[in-house]
């Protein structure tokens, strides 16, 4: 028989962060203890579904769980939830597999009337680089990737044959270059309705916080967003649309918005998204984004409440270079007259205070993962679209403090 508790299972807690989920991880990832909430299993591996599999998280969730979220659902994940009897609070996989394929999500979305850039879809080969061709300044991406990880520009004829050639025989897609803002607008797609927060800036490419060109970097939901109200639409349609194909639960949408205000809708994640913690320390208990996913299950009421967020973050990913040794620890803190980050107490699971700062650091995983994580309230970039001077001091010392330069000979 299950519990009357919903558990996170996930490699780290961090999704979990200002929510009243109960959270088994295979890392504390460097938080302060918290024996009511957090439970690390070792040897859980890198996926909410290796989790499963062990025998101690099987028998706490039969005994502990009224249902059970994951970051990413799947169909192994959603067969093993039914083995112990237990309910899924993530979406069809088989829809959310389709709709996070690149090159599926291209050619539907503009069957739909959503505004996405000329694009050409297939298997990179001597067919695709001819129909390309035309695009000129492009990107080019493969089926499947995450945080810009298999995201290339293209400047030129070149670029393209190179990268053609580079991932010959993979699905792909080629997409028209939009110059613009990159903005990003979280939803939930309940049983009736659409609801939608605030967009925000989406930090991309950044090269003080990416090695990827076009990776995304960090949200910020406190610096204004161009065209607003377009953006807004947007996202309804697209979260409709989600909706109508099956799709329950949060969700987000990528956007640019070009120097004529008009968006262009670049992907969709129909699963949980890199900003659900700041969502959950901005509402009050019950009414956050989080809730209402947990709503779109039959988990919690539909409170229709409006949707807000005043924290943001910035997140650094390994360059390459060997990082520094030993355990995570995070830990809060502030900024001090200098704009430095001074730390005085270990992170906990409920976040940062309001008008604090969280540190998260990571263990060094290999290029282009996650190393660290700032979340903090207020804007983080200026007028210029650099981020704001203390904000990069802090980083550029994460980075000499994590990913160290190699010493020299």
């Amino acid at each position: 028989m299950t519990g009357g508790r919903v558990f996170y299972v996930a490699p780290d807690p961090v999704a979990a962060l200002g929510s009243r989920l109960a959270v088994l991880a295979a890392s504390d990832a460097g938080l302060a203890a918290d024996p009511d909430r957090l439970t690390v299993v070792p040897g859980g591996g890198r996926a909410g579904r290796s989790l499963l599999e062990l025998p101690e998280v099987g028998w706490r969730l039969q005994r502990e769980a009224s249902a059970v979220v994951l970051w990413t659902g799947s169909a192994s994940a959603r067969r093993r939830l039914t083995e112990l009897g237990v309910p899924s609070a993530n979406s069809d996989p088989q829809v959310a597999r389709r709709l996070e394929n690149k090159a599926h999500f291209q050619d539907a979305a503009r069957a739909r009337g959503i505004p996405v850039p000329r694009s050409m879809s297939g298997v990179a080969g001597p067919d695709l680089l001819h129909s390309a061709s035309h695009l000129g300044r492009a990107v080019f991406q493969l089926a499947r990737g995450y945080s810009g990880a298999a995201t290339y520009l293209v400047q030129d004829a070149s670029d393209l044959d190179e990268l053609i050639a580079r991932f010959a025989g993979h699905p792909c897609r080629v997409a028209e270059f939009m110059e613009g803002t990159p903005v990003t607008v979280t939803g939930v797609a309940l049983e009736e309705r659409v609801a939608l927060g605030p967009p925000s800036l989406q930090l991309t490419g950044l090269a003080e916080l990416t090695p990827h060109p076009l990776g995304s970097c960090g949200n910020d939901f406190s610096s204004p967003v161009p065209g607003a109200e377009a953006v807004a639409q947007v996202a309804q349609q697209t979260g409709e649309w989600l909706r109508e194909l099956g799709h329950r639960g949060i969700f987000g949408v990528d956007l640019v918005v070009d120097p004529r205000g008009h968006p262009w809708c670049i992907e969709v994640n129909p699963r949980l998204v890199a900003s659900l913690p700041l969502w959950s320390l901005s509402a009050p208990p019950g009414s956050s984004l989080l809730d209402l996913h947990l709503a779109a299950f039959g988990l919690a009421e539909d409170t229709e409440t409006v949707l807000d967020c005043r924290w943001s973050q910035l997140i650094l990913y390994q360059q390459g270079r060997v990082g520094s040794a030993g355990a995570p620890v995070s830990e809060e803190g502030a900024w001090d007259s200098a704009g430095s980050f001074v730390p005085d107490r270990r992170l906990t699971l409920a976040g940062p205070s309001p008008g604090r700062v969280g540190l998260i650091r990571r263990s060094p995983a290999g290029p282009g993962k996650e190393l660290a994580r700032l979340i903090l309230e207020g804007p983080l970039i200026g007028a210029d679209g650099d981020l704001l001077p203390h904000l990069r001091a802090a980083v550029l010392a994460l980075r000499a403090e994590l990913e160290p330069e190699p010493a020299r000979s």
